[in-house]
Formats: structure tokens, sequence, C-alpha cells
């Protein structure tokens, strides 16, 4: 059973709704940028579970705690230095000769 939200006693809790009527251009942009998101999330998932599987599999040949694989840190800053670092020379590219990351981010 779930439990309802209740705000603590004094605060009042606000929300608002908006609905987008994007141009064909600002569509376009919005869903590029969601894309780009999507493939940046994505990405760092995979490096994430990409270390972990590496691990479990070196343990189980038997090798020792302080010779596997490095943790790959994963928090928000770490991932985002390392999507910064690569981003330059990633392959993920929208049209050839292309690299879509440097289209959507800073």
């Amino acid at each position: 059973m779930s439990r309802k939200f209740e705000p603590r006693p004094g605060c009042v809790v606000q929300a608002y709704k908006f609905a987008l009527d994007p141009n064909a251009g600002q569509e376009q942009a919005l869903r590029s940028h969601c894309g780009a998101a999507r493939a940046a999330y994505n990405r760092a998932v995979s490096r994430v579970t990409a270390s972990w599987w590496q691990r479990k599999a070196e343990a189980s040949y038997g090798i020792a705690e302080e010779e596997l694989t490095h943790w790959r840190p994963w928090s928000l800053p770490s991932l985002r230095k390392e999507f910064n670092r690569v981003k330059t020379t990633d392959t993920v590219t929208d049209l050839p000769g292309q690299n879509a990351w440097n289209s959507q981010s800073p």
C-alpha cells in the first residue's frame, strides 16, 4: 500500500503544469537534446556495469582483490568529467563526419 504524500507542517506545496507547443525547429532541437541526454546516460551506465562485470569475471578466475580492475567512480562529477574527456573523440554520430556530442553539450 502506498503512502500519501504529506508536507511538513507549515510548508506549502505548489505545482505548475505547462504545455509545450514548439515549432518544427524547436521540436527537432528538443528531440535532439533528449536523445543526446539518453545516449550519455546509457554510456555512463554501460561503463560502470562493464567495470563491475570485468571485476566479477576476474574474481571468478581467482585473481587477488588488489590485482582486479579498478572500480570506475560513478558519482555525477566523476561521470561528467569522464564524459567531457571522451566526447571529443567518441564515435557516436548523427551523420557521417559529425560528432553528435559536440552539438548537444557546452
